[in-house]
């Protein structure tokens, strides 16, 4: 004799995935302010003369929020709450797309892109052309 488990009913299956939602709306906020605090702080601090080594602390918080979001999202997949389970996935893929986002403005903040006044150019030398006779051919530098 085997039992099965009740069927969920949709409209309960919705208020707790709004529930859940709400709930983890609330952690990515508190996790948000939180990081932002740490990045207004850094701002009273001295410039420093390199480009600052790349933080991890926004990557790895918000990793670790989808991450659970994804097994919260499978776990109410196998339990049977399909609404639920959606949104879930749905909140995790946002989730995801805010890590690599955070994860690619970290990266270029870390390693910020040259400047085009700062490629290899002529010393100021190099790059006028030396004219030694009167009328004749000038001679430049490197051609």
């Amino acid at each position: 004799m085997t039992t099965s488990a009740p069927p969920v009913r949709t409209g309960g299956d919705i208020l707790f995935g709004l529930l859940l939602l709400v709930l983890e709306g609330v952690l990515v906020l508190i996790a948000a302010f939180t990081l932002g605090m740490r990045r207004w702080a850094e701002a009273y601090d001295p410039l420093p003369s390199a480009p600052p080594p790349m933080d991890w602390a926004p990557v790895l918080t918000f990793g670790a929020i989808t991450g659970g979001v994804l097994l919260l999202a499978w776990a109410m997949l196998r339990g049977g709450w399909s609404w639920t389970a959606g949104g879930q996935f749905l909140a995790a893929a946002l989730l995801g797309i805010a890590t690599l986002t955070f994860g690619i403005q970290e990266w270029a903040r870390a390693h910020p892109a040259a400047h085009p006044h700062s490629e290899v150019s002529p010393t100021p030398s190099e790059s006028r052309c030396v004219c030694t006779s009167g009328g004749g051919p000038c001679e430049c530098p490197g051609g």
